[in-house]
């Protein structure tokens, strides 16, 4: 500096202006924080606190095993039906015609049996026997009445019992025609009835002296 000066010829340097200090380092921007998680409701005095579903226990870190999938369906049984219920086959419809038709023959037989047993106590009554056959034009009744009145009494009832006992069951479940059943069984107590008549009034002499010539 005292050089400088020091030489009138040379000229000054002109003032050198201060440099600005160099700006700090900028400090990179804070990470967000995460929202602090909403904590569960206190509960009050005398309340249980609300069971967490997948944590029923408390247990810091547990989670709840998830579902198991649905079992496979079982194998139909030997013999059974492959297909799944819903595929069953419609239910028939119960035939009406045949509803109405064994409950006329039903009938039809419940005063087939009064007769049988209306004829069953003629037989067993001599005195009604002689009143019958004298109302019909004869002197009495001589002939031989044997096993007739309980003929007809236990095949009448025991034949209208058999044919309310299979038909009415086979009814509920409408899968047959039942009209047959209460008809063969009125077709066979009328053959019963009507031999035990022609057996009884046969063996009357008077009778056959009178249609037999």
């Amino acid at each position: 500096m005292s050089e400088q000066n020091s030489d009138p010829s040379r000229p000054m340097d002109p003032p050198v202006p201060p440099t600005a200090p160099p700006a700090p380092p900028q400090a990179p921007p804070a990470p967000p924080v995460a929202p602090e998680p909403a904590r569960p409701e206190v509960p009050k005095y005398g309340e249980y606190a609300p069971v967490d579903a997948s944590n029923p226990y408390g247990v810091p870190g547990y989670a709840a095993a998830p579902a198991a999938p649905p079992a496979a369906p079982a194998p139909p049984a030997y013999g059974g039906p492959a297909y799944p219920a819903a595929y069953a086959p419609p239910v028939r419809k119960r035939r009406t015609w045949d509803v109405v038709l064994t409950s006329i023959l039903l009938v039809v037989g419940f005063f087939g049996m009064l007769a049988g047993l209306g004829y069953a106590a003629i037989f067993a009554t001599p005195d009604l026997l002689d009143q019958t056959m004298a109302s019909a034009g004869y002197s009495g009744f001589s002939g031989n009445i044997g096993a007739a009145p309980a003929v007809l009494l236990i095949s009448h009832i025991a034949l209208y019992l058999l044919a309310l006992g299979l038909s009415i069951p086979l009814l509920i479940r409408g899968k047959v025609v039942v009209f047959w059943i209460p008809l063969t069984i009125g077709v066979v107590a009328a053959v019963i009835f009507w031999a035990t008549v022609f057996s009884v009034i046969l063996s009357d002499p008077s009778f056959m002296s009178k249609y037999g010539g």
